[in-house]
């Protein structure tokens, strides 16, 4: 998966990982399948905000990239109920735990495979126990580690292609986001793990899309709302999708929100290099999601040059209250009141800018 923040990604390398997908919008009820039903449409008086207006910035935090324990690039972030915080560093190959003010505690795994380490880190979460769950995306597998950083379990994730992210469920389950396949045929982008290895339930389909072209444009986000529910979606679609902490549909927002640019089939499975380059820059694409504030924030960017990056707020019911433009960089995690991106990246530091919502706002 590529991180859309790192410095100027390469667009080639980008393509390779990634993986077309259309809303599905035809499914049933029972588990592994959506029920079809519709959330509200968006309102036609939502407001265009300018995101200084509505969020105040905290003193952000400024890690360097050289030392003892260096912060590369921040792909994600996840607060711990003690209030610490987990960054994953894709480039560093591991987990650094952080208190409030930006001092590392603690640093867990490396590059390696043995136990604890990992090939290709792409997410990680801190359960409501503050243990914590690391997905290795290049060896397949997940790694619990408990509070002081050691290693509980290793498991490989059976039948799950391609996981990218992972959203915390409570203090034994926890979903990973990604291609999953399965012996009877079907194909999900969510899967709910236990901490033993074990998975219950698959859901939100994967669109023929993906078999017909035989690109790979991967991607799920996914965030877990209070009172038990996920908001999941397609990293190259604009739905979002309302699930129970057990993969039951509730309903799902099919308005497009505004600017979004919707990847369409190609006419051709499989064509060179600059078509596809030409083919995935008409897209719109998901590149970051969290809760704070009674809020869910999802942030997309066209992947054209110079396309437009905005930040939506959705309400528990997927209701749009607002659209913010002139973002400050990548959107990475939450809190309960802040929102943190990731800013500038440097040779020398990275910045991890935090904002609240302004009172009133």
């Amino acid at each position: 998966m590529i991180d859309p923040g790192s410095p100027r990604p390469s667009l080639a390398l980008c393509l390779s990982l990634l993986i077309p997908l259309l809303p599905v919008i035809s499914w049933d009820q029972e588990h592994g399948t959506v029920s079809g039903r519709q959330c509200d449409a968006h309102s036609e008086d939502v407001d265009t905000r300018d995101f200084a207006d509505a969020f105040a910035p905290r003193e952000p935090l400024v890690f360097p990239t050289a030392g003892p324990s260096p912060v590369l690039s921040v792909r994600s972030l996840s607060v711990s109920p003690s209030g610490h915080l987990l960054l994953t560093d894709s480039r560093s190959f591991d987990l650094k735990l952080a208190d409030g003010e930006g001092r590392i505690i603690r640093v867990l795994g490396g590059e390696g495979e043995g136990p604890g380490e990992f090939t290709a880190l792409f997410d990680a979460v801190v359960l409501s126990d503050d243990r914590i769950v690391a997905l290795d995306g290049g060896r397949v597998l997940a790694t619990l580690f408990d509070s002081t950083g050691e290693v509980l379990n290793t498991f490989p994730l059976r039948e799950h292609l391609d996981p990218r992210a992972l959203v915390a469920i409570d203090e034994s389950t926890f979903l990973i986001g990604g291609l999953v396949g399965s012996p009877g045929g079907s194909n999900h982008m969510a899967r709910i793990y236990s901490l033993d290895g074990s998975h219950t339930e698959s859901f939100l389909p994967a669109d023929q899309l993906l078999f017909d072209t035989q690109m790979i444009v991967d991607g799920a986000w996914g965030v877990a709302l209070p009172g038990g529910s996920l908001a999941l979606g397609l990293d190259v679609t604009p739905a979002v999708h309302l699930f129970s902490e057990t993969g039951s549909h509730i309903c799902t927002q099919a308005s497009e929100p505004p600017q979004w640019s919707q990847l369409l089939p190609r006419d051709e499975p499989v064509a060179p290099d600059q078509a596809t380059r030409e083919w995935i820059q008409q897209a719109t694409l998901t590149v970051g999601a969290a809760y704070a504030a009674g809020s869910l924030y999802r942030q997309y960017r066209s992947s054209g040059e110079g396309g437009v990056s905005l930040l939506t707020e959705y309400d528990h019911d997927l209701n749009l209250r607002n659209v913010y433009t002139a973002l400050p960089g990548r959107l990475v995690g939450a809190d309960g009141e802040t929102l943190f991106f990731l800013g500038e990246e440097t040779v020398d530091e990275t910045r991890l800018l935090r904002f609240r919502a302004r009172p009133g706002s």
